[in-house]
């Protein structure tokens, strides 16, 4: 009997002990959770007032502006976005666009009521400036994309002639697309120092370079992409590759750079008409005209 007291009394000592340092690590969380909770609750409060209120607001009509749009033409927007460097996201693009094409025309709206002028022609002003203001952009981001696989297509030559004496050298495929990602400054450094961390995160190289190519869009080095991961499943030499690659880049260039000097003159066919010619005329004729009107008033 004394020893099944002693095991009982042992066992509540031990078990009050227990709990007692249990809810004493508890209360540490949760008044560390409380510190957290008050301080993110006075950060939040101290932030501007468009970071509170407006940004979510626009936040939610961008969602819901995603939701009613085609998913094909979301998806396209955002590759167009991703080819563009990444400007801003998806949902900050669409969030610009509900600015433009919703709040724009109800603020003219507004403006033209409380200033008692509303007319026919405040209200074309209303319907026609959200469309060309999503309109421009649309544009915006299509020009942002062609400038941007412009750079990357001026810059391929160099980095397939640096790969190449980098492999020849003996290094790696991986250790040359980094130290090109090092000594060239662009779009495409960029792009390959990305690709470079995805493999570097676990993801084959393959596919790594295959999404390089998507993201990028840029015709040859998409055949330089196809060209690399070819080599490798057959087991031919990468530099051979990497050099009839750098040939074939600079050909097509020279090709492209004749392509558009044939097209000059054709392209200087409407200002030669359209503002030169009047200006000749003008200058040639017009003395002869007012030499001939001042003739006839005599």
């Amino acid at each position: 009997m004394l020893a099944l007291v002693g095991a009982i009394c042992a066992f509540v000592a031990v078990g009050t002990l227990v709990l007692y340092l249990s809810g004493l690590g508890a209360s540490r969380v949760e008044s560390r959770l409380g510190t957290l909770r008050t301080s993110s609750t006075q950060a939040a409060l101290d932030s501007p007032f468009s970071n509170r209120v407006v940004l979510p607001v626009f936040g939610v009509m961008a969602n819901v502006l995603i939701e009613l749009l085609p998913q094909s033409f979301v998806n396209r927007v955002s590759l167009q976005l991703v080819a563009a460097g990444r400007p801003m996201t998806t949902q900050a693009f669409f969030t610009l666009v509900a600015i433009i094409g919703i709040c724009l025309p109800l603020a003219v709206i507004a403006f033209a009521a409380f200033t008692s002028s509303v007319t026919t022609l405040a209200i074309i002003v209303a319907l026609v400036i959200p469309g060309v203001g999503v309109l421009l952009t649309f544009l915006w981001l299509r020009r942002r994309v062609n400038n941007r696989r412009l750079a990357v297509w001026r810059s391929l030559p160099d980095a397939f002639d640096l790969i190449t004496v980098s492999v020849e050298a003996g290094l790696g495929l991986d250790a040359a697309l980094r130290h090109v990602s090092q000594k060239l400054r662009g779009p495409l450094s960029d792009e390959i120092s990305q690709m470079l961390r995805e493999v570097g995160m676990g993801r084959p190289r393959r596919e790594a370079l295959e999404d390089l190519a998507e993201r990028v869009g840029v015709e040859e080095l998409t055949i330089f992409v196809n060209s690399v991961i070819q080599a490798e499943q057959l087991g031919t030499s990468i530099s051979r590759v990497l050099r009839a690659q750098g040939v074939t880049i600079r050909t097509r260039r020279r090709q492209r750079a004749e392509e558009m000097a044939r097209r000059a003159p054709v392209k200087m066919v409407f200002p030669l008409v359209f503002f030169i010619m009047p200006t000749f005329f003008i200058v040639t004729l017009g003395p002869i005209v007012v030499s001939f009107l001042s003739y006839l008033s005599e």
